[in-house]
């Protein structure tokens, strides 16, 4: 519905404008929070805010309580009538489908107020009409599910869009010991990446260990995208090249403490970088005969560009290891007064 604000219908039910926003967001992006993310996003370190803010929705019944032990919770934002308000009302989001999505769920939440200036196509009808209307990419490219209906981006993540209107996907790790979601999500988007003429794809975790993995599986699976850098001698692309001369140079060298991304990119490098052209054009890096312009200009492909991002998100999440209990608002205290309750009444 065009023009039509959420916000003032949540404020009515008795949220601040602050705590409405907040809510809005959970609803859109994720179904979960945490009382850390209320908190930054309202910008305060301690303070009752979040308290206050998670006890009257307890009242309204809005959210369902988590018990994740050591006095950590997660609250489940399940209350029809809030995503009835927010246009969502067949929204997956109100569902618990197990602690893997869950935190995959949270990623995406403290990923989305980490950049919240951003432009984001929150929703299936926005990302459709991006890639239809201003990409020119036909509708049966698009990634598609069913849920009683055919559904275009089935996983729901956010799409950003970057200053010059180069699309960032996103892919959220969600604990999983195998790559096997991420593969799945790569032959999904095959035909829209390859239909586009530039994109990010950012993968994200709260640990790095599948990393170098997931890097592996993007080249292997679009090297027709003609990723800038990707050849027989780059397979990761000339960035990593780059990336592994300028680790080897300081662990040569002993210059600095090599960190654990350089690490990696040392232990990648020893594997993929062994040709004599390889050896040369790091001899030539040390004697400052070639530099990383010359470098790209040498494995620079023509076409669309395909770049691919890992970020390992700072954050903490509670081992989700036991059981899910219901709040009441009998629970917390009374209720708040019934005008307040009366737009978001549960049915």
């Amino acid at each position: 519905m065009s023009g039509y604000d959420p916000i003032p219908m949540l404020e009515n039910a008795g949220y601040t404008e602050q705590e409405a926003a907040f809510l809005y967001l959970v609803a859109v992006h994720s179904g979960y929070f945490l009382r850390r993310q209320f908190s930054r996003f309202v910008q305060r370190d301690r303070g009752g805010l979040a308290d206050r803010f998670i006890q009257k929705s307890l009242h309204l019944d809005h959210l369902q309580v988590i018990e994740c032990g050591q006095a950590r919770h997660v609250y489940h934002l399940t209350s029809r009538p809030v995503y009835q308000t927010i246009l969502r009302a067949d929204s997956q989001h109100r569902r618990f489908k197990g602690f893997s999505y869950m935190q995959s769920r949270l990623l995406i939440l403290d990923f989305v107020l980490d950049n919240l200036s951003d432009t984001i196509l929150e929703n299936e009808a926005a990302k459709v009409d991006f890639f239809t209307a201003r990409c020119g990419v036909r509708s049966e490219l698009l990634p598609r599910g069913w849920a009683g209906r055919a559904i275009f981006f089935p996983d729901g993540y956010p799409i950003f869009v970057s200053p010059d209107g180069v699309p960032r996907f996103t892919f959220f790790e969600d604990g999983s010991v195998t790559l096997t979601r991420f593969e799945r999500y790569l032959d999904q988007h095959r035909p829209l990446f390859s239909a586009l003429r530039a994109l990010e794809l950012i993968y994200l975790s709260n640990v790095e260990k599948s990393f170098p993995f997931a890097r592996t599986a993007f080249a292997s699976h679009f090297t027709e995208t003609h990723i800038p850098g990707v050849s027989e001698q780059t397979p990761l692309g000339v960035e990593h090249f780059l990336d592994y001369l300028r680790a080897r140079e300081t662990h040569e060298a002993q210059k600095h403490l090599v960190t654990l991304h350089d690490l990696g990119v040392l232990r990648e490098g020893e594997l993929i970088y062994t040709t004599l052209e390889h050896q040369a054009l790091y001899a030539a890096w040390k004697m400052q005969s070639t530099n990383a312009e010359k470098i790209r200009k040498r494995f620079m492909q023509p076409g669309p560009q395909a770049k691919f991002t890992t970020i390992a998100l700072p954050y903490i999440y509670p081992l989700f290891t036991l059981k899910r209990e219901r709040k009441t608002s009998e629970d917390h205290g009374s209720r708040l007064r019934s005008g307040q309750r009366s737009l978001l009444e549960e049915a």
